[in-house]
């Protein structure tokens, strides 16, 4: 007797106290199975014939609801319903409900502390958290894409995402790591801004982005401007952003106001910001002279730069200069011109 004993917890301590997805599973169903199987020998017609009624009777029953329009109505089936669909019922349902809570929790904390394996394509990823400069670079990320782009932030040193949930969030130990960095889908992102704290790092970073995506468009921001050069040098594709406190306080002082027209070209906020659009396939050559007053007249936008393919970006482009597919043009408007006829903004 004292064997069996022993031989009964065991299996209860391996295969009870432990319950998996699928122990519950065959729980259920031997608990669905077994109920409809009793109320059928105990001669209980009207809570088994119809497969709605059996199963609104075993939720109500087994979570205490009990509204009484269904009940056993033989003395072995309201014996069968005390001893076995009550307690059994009950006890399964809250076993449900508790893994259902504790699923979803685990869920949610896994979001949060960035370790699940982000499926995304075409999205940006930001690597490095700078307290400054982050939390106002989301919020222009987010005002700029409305919705088309998915932002993710890989960090080293959070535990959990210090932002909004609309914002994924990735926790590595190394931004080097190709297997922890392709939890973000780095491989598929169309966008890499490298930020980190550590001119050094993010040369290392940068580098090591551009081997693992190099299709993708990586910005990455320095204090020190020969690294900056450096990076662009073996990166010709990427953009090297450096600080221009030091450029805006001394253009500040030979021309009043430089540093409020600075801000507000590259806020996207509020007032004239700074775009870009790309010219679309199938249109001929045109020149910048051609559209320079219909994008003025019809978008209150004035053009301001042009980078041809292969080319570096030219400011103050000349009228003359021809324009053809995939090229990009920069210009100011107070909004993204998201809708262009070209062919009626093309004045030959």
């Amino acid at each position: 007797m004292h064997a069996i004993l022993k031989v009964i917890a065991n299996l209860i301590n391996k295969h009870f106290m432990a319950i998996n997805m699928y122990t519950l599973m065959f729980l259920l169903i031997s608990y669905i199975t077994l109920s409809w199987l009793g109320l059928i020998f105990a001669n209980e017609p009207h809570l088994t014939a119809n497969l709605a009624s059996f199963f609104y009777y075993i939720v109500t029953t087994s979570s205490t609801v009990g509204y009484g329009d269904l009940s056993p109505t033989t003395d072995h089936g309201r014996l069968f319903s005390a001893l076995f669909i009550i307690p059994c019922g009950v006890g399964l349902f809250a076993l449900s409900v508790g893994r259902m809570a504790v699923f979803f929790t685990d869920f949610w904390r896994t979001n949060r502390r960035g370790k699940r394996n982000l499926n995304l394509e075409n999205h940006i990823v930001v690597i490095g958290i700078n307290s400054a400069r982050t939390p106002h670079l989301l919020e222009m990320l987010k005002r700029e894409e409305q919705g088309r782009r998915e932002v993710v932030v890989v960090s080293c040193e959070y535990e959990e995402s210090p932002f909004d949930s609309d914002v994924h969030f990735v926790r590595v130990n190394s931004f080097t790591d190709a297997i922890e960095m392709e939890r973000s889908n780095l491989s598929k992102a169309s966008a890499v801004i490298v930020d980190t704290d550590l001119d050094d790092a993010t040369l290392t970073i940068s580098l090591f982005v551009a081997e693992q995506n190099s299709d993708a468009h990586l910005v990455a921001h320095f204090e020190d401007s020969i690294k900056r050069d450096l990076l662009h040098k073996y990166c010709p594709n990427s953009e090297c952003i450096s600080s221009l406190s030091t450029e805006l306080v001394a253009k500040s002082v030979m021309d009043k106001g430089s540093s409020f027209i600075h801000s507000e070209l590259v806020s996207a906020h509020k007032g004239q910001t700074q775009y870009s659009i790309k010219v679309p396939d199938q249109l001929d050559e045109f020149t910048v002279e051609s559209i320079y007053s219909s994008f003025k007249k019809q978008h209150e936008a004035i053009i301001i730069a042009i980078q041809k393919k292969a080319e570096s970006c030219k400011v103050n482009p000349s009228l003359e200069t021809v324009l053809s597919t995939d090229d990009v043009i920069y210009y100011i408007a107070d909004e993204r011109i998201v809708d262009i006829n070209w062919q009626k903004a093309i004045i030959n």
